[in-house]
């Protein structure tokens, strides 16, 4: 099998680079001015080509150094390719495989072997070998590829066809629909997107990790395989094994299907929690010390995980993973669906997908403002400007999906221990005093009703007000407190979902009402049947989450009896002045 083509990308930038270096040098500079630009260059002619070694050496040779000094330039030069074939891999005569490189399309078979798809000045090619900083670099063997790769030829002759990637949008969102049942049309749509999200990674700052949950016999699995074979490198794996889901990760840039029953505990046994928690964000790195004997610096390598990933499991993930992820509660289908998913069925779409990635890989997508608030709305973007860029007419359509898991986060975040410390927190309003209010208070008061054994301790309470971000305080007895902050109150209470809602009770805004003085009436009837402390205490506690606004006063019969007769005293001035007519 020939070679296409092979080419070096950098090759201007080096040869720019030496032309820089030696921009201010003449004839005339100092020798060891010189000799120090020499010592700089050796690392740059090092990746340069024999051909460009010798231009530059020309250059160098109008400088008027003595030939002894070039001649050990000239070694330098040598036994820095040497040293960097050896790092490589060349020494033993060795192959050096690669599976990642600036301008790879990706990796497609032809004639039966796994080949190079290569886009340069707008011509798709294939190529068997790369020359890359003087090292020639092959595509990995077919037997250490776990993915079917889409045959070259097709990637090609759908590049060339340039299909609308709107008809491959319409023809994903007909092939999910044979694969399983989802909950709505809504999410679909998500799936599409998602899919051609992985085929342009390198756009992305997030990636959202797609949750299929369910009980047993929901299609999860079913949905996670339609999906990861049209994927971007897509790798289905029932193992969490460490090293193999780090190198895949880290050589591939793979998309991950991880198909267990229940993934966080199968992920804390493999010690791998780290990797499922960050692959959701370019950048991040898992570190392994896979040298200890080569002491402190040396002994630690860092592995790249960022990725597409889709997970499939009976047993809900744990609330960390859960805000990275978006969850697809699987419905019970009533459907019969006749096609087997395999990757042999997929192929002709994840080869036009490929063609896809072809004509839109380093391009800008869509610029917008994230859909929703928080990491929710981190993890949407990247598939909002795809729906924008291949079809935009899907917009509104999948910003409704946005606005329901939007309302389902809500919903598990108003359930959440976090959730019932700030309701309790809110209804002890008026037991702060001095702009302070005692954990022990709302530790209390959360424990009411509760059985014995399930009784928060202070320590734990006090933590969790912590992570919530309030200020800790003192009483003048010195125990622990809190400030009472509105402003952070009332932020904690929105991100839970604890504000008041249009369904509240017209009367919850009474208190914010002027009294209707017009009835002549004795006020004091008001207050004849004023409720005692201990009413009055239970009352606070049971009505205050249907208040609005502040309570402006509270229930005392003594000074309710005062303001009452005050009332009638300028009821009787009034209408005195009035002739007797108000």
């Amino acid at each position: 099998m020939t070679t296409a083509w092979a080419f070096d990308p950098n090759l201007d930038d080096r040869a720019a680079e030496v032309a820089w270096q030696i921009r201010e040098l003449t004839p005339e500079s100092p020798t060891s001015d010189k000799l120090k630009a020499l010592l700089n260059l050796v690392p740059t002619m090092a990746r340069m080509t024999e051909l460009d070694q010798a231009a530059a050496q020309e250059k160098l040779e109008c400088l008027g150094l003595p030939a002894k000094f070039l001649t050990a330039f000239q070694k330098d030069i040598q036994k820095a390719v040497k040293s960097k074939a050896k790092t490589q891999g060349k020494s033993n005569g060795q192959e050096v495989y690669t599976a990642l490189f600036d301008g790879l399309v990706d990796l497609v078979e032809y004639e039966g072997h796994p080949v190079f798809l290569i886009k340069q000045d707008g011509v798709l090619g294939m190529a068997d070998q790369v020359d890359l900083e003087g090292v020639i670099y092959r595509p990995p063997p077919k037997e250490q590829i776990p993915w079917l790769l889409p045959r070259g030829e097709e990637v090609i002759k759908a590049y060339k066809w340039a299909e609308s990637p709107g008809a491959l949008y319409n023809d994903l969102l007909a092939y999910f629909r044979g694969v399983s049942e989802l909950p709505s049309d809504l999410y679909y749509d998500l799936n599409a997107a998602w899919t051609f999200h992985t085929y342009l990674m390198e756009a992305h700052q997030y990636s959202p990790i797609l949750c299929n949950y369910a009980v047993p016999e929901r299609g999860k699995s079913r949905t996670g395989k339609g999906m990861i074979y049209v994927a971007y490198r897509g790798i289905h794996v029932e193992s969490l094994r460490d090293a193999y889901i780090v190198r895949i990760a880290h050589n591939y840039l793979a998309t991950i299907f991880f198909d267990c029953m229940n993934l966080w505990k199968k992920a804390e046994k493999a010690g791998s929690e780290d990797i499922l928690l960050l692959r959701f964000e370019r950048g991040a790195k898992v570190p392994r010390v896979l040298y200890p004997e080569r002491g402190a610096h040396r002994d630690t390598v860092y592995y790249s995980v960022f990725g597409a990933t889709i997970v499939a499991t009976n047993v809900s993930v744990h609330n960390i993973l859960g805000t990275r992820a978006v969850q697809i509660n699987m419905p019970q289908s009533r459907k019969r669906f006749e096609n087997d998913v395999t990757p042999e069925f997929a192929l002709p779409l994840k080869e036009r997908l490929t063609a896809f990635r072809a004509r839109f890989l380093g391009k800008s997508l869509p610029e917008i403002a994230k859909p929703a608030l928080g990491r929710l709305g981190d993890i949407l973007k990247p598939l909002l400007q795809i729906i924008k860029l291949v079809k935009p007419e899907q917009e509104a359509h999948f910003l409704s999906l946005v606005k329901e898991l939007e309302k389902d986060r809500m919903l598990d975040k108003a359930d959440s221990l976090e959730a019932q410390i700030l309701l309790t927190l809110k209804n002890l309003k008026d037991e702060v005093f001095r702009g302070i209010l005692p954990v022990k208070t709302i530790t209390d008061t959360f424990n009411e009703g509760r059985p014995e054994h399930s009784h928060f301790t202070y320590h734990r309470i006090g933590h969790k007000l912590k992570s919530l971000g309030f200020q800790k305080a003192k009483t003048d007895t010195g125990a622990s407190a809190i400030i009472w902050d509105e402003q952070k109150n009332a932020s904690n209470f929105s991100a839970y979902g604890l504000v008041e809602t249009s369904e509240m009770p017209e009367t919850s805004e009474m208190p914010d009402e002027k009294p209707d003085v017009s009835d002549k009436s004795d006020v004091t009837d008001v207050y004849s049947d004023a409720p005692g402390e201990k009413e009055l205490h239970s009352f606070l506690r049971t009505a205050r989450p249907a208040l609005p606004g502040k309570v402006l006063h509270l229930w005392n019969p003594e000074r309710q009896r005062k303001a009452a007769a005050r009332v009638k005293e300028t009821l009787a001035e009034r209408e005195s002045l009035s002739g007797g007519e108000l």
